[in-house]
């Protein structure tokens, strides 16, 4: 972070030794957790954030999970540099599993919508998939988890990043492999790929290519081949043209 940081942080940023959290977690992944703020029960802080993920999340404005501040600490060496140790971010909910015809159909134009004003703004989220859409106190949905996203208008190089294999475009891996099997930038077409697959996942109740949980390899061929999902699963006529529509935007042959 910037030597030019303040100390203490100023409001809304919070020093870490202030911040107290309640336990159990609300949310552990490999990269980050997530922890309900005592005394602020709509509030949520995000340990292990990313300040890039941060910057993504704010900048996608209504798309995101609103953010509330950084929390930060004062390291106890050298120069006494501040950290980022996360950041704060509103509770959401995830999607209900049990939803009516209409209530599916009301979500996926949501999933649509938000998806193209965020990349009105000139940010592509890098790992959209059904676990990363929530919805607020609203019923509104929004996206979270901005920490393979990227703005649309900086230099690729700039960009350091994982993704969701069962996600992953055909295209984006023909790229990586093109590239000497390095993991290219996320674009717009793996977005809506990923939109596609979670629209898919919203209709059926499944994760995308679960039969191959544990078979990266097969995976990969998969992909390789231009195989998707089969969208001949999901009943609503509406829901699987759009599905249809998007997955062929990554690359797949339906």
């Amino acid at each position: 972070m910037s030597h030019n940081e303040p100390w203490p942080p100023l409001p809304p940023d919070v020093d870490t030794t202030k911040l107290e959290v309640e336990m159990p977690e609300l949310a552990v992944s490999a990269n980050s957790t997530l922890y309900r703020v005592k005394g602020q029960p709509s509030t949520v802080y995000k340990f292990r954030g990313h300040p890039r993920e941060y910057q993504l999340q704010k900048a996608a404005g209504d798309c995101a999970i609103p953010v509330r501040g950084r929390v930060l600490g004062k390291s106890t060496v050298g120069t006494g540099h501040v950290v980022f140790f996360g950041f704060l971010m509103d509770l959401a909910a995830p999607i209900p599993k049990t939803l009516s015809l209409p209530q599916r159909r009301d979500i996926m134009h949501q999933m649509i919508r938000t998806i193209q004003q965020l990349h009105a703004k000139r940010i592509v989220h890098g790992d959209i998939k059904l676990e990363n859409m929530l919805l607020d106190s609203r019923g509104k949905l929004r996206l979270c988890d901005f920490a393979e996203g990227r703005y649309l208008d900086e230099d690729e190089r700039v960009w350091e990043g994982n993704s969701t294999w069962h996600f992953e475009s055909p295209n984006r891996l023909r790229r990586g492999e093109g590239l000497g099997h390095r993991l290219p930038p996320p674009i717009i077409e793996g977005d809506l790929y990923g939109l596609g697959l979670s629209i898919w996942q919203l209709y059926t109740g499944r994760t995308p290519h679960e039969d191959m949980v544990i078979d990266d390899l097969g995976l990969k061929e998969r992909q390789r081949n231009g195989q998707t999902v089969n969208v001949a699963e999901v009943g609503d006529p509406e829901a699987r043209d759009i599905i249809a529509k998007l997955l062929c935007r990554g690359g797949a042959r339906i």
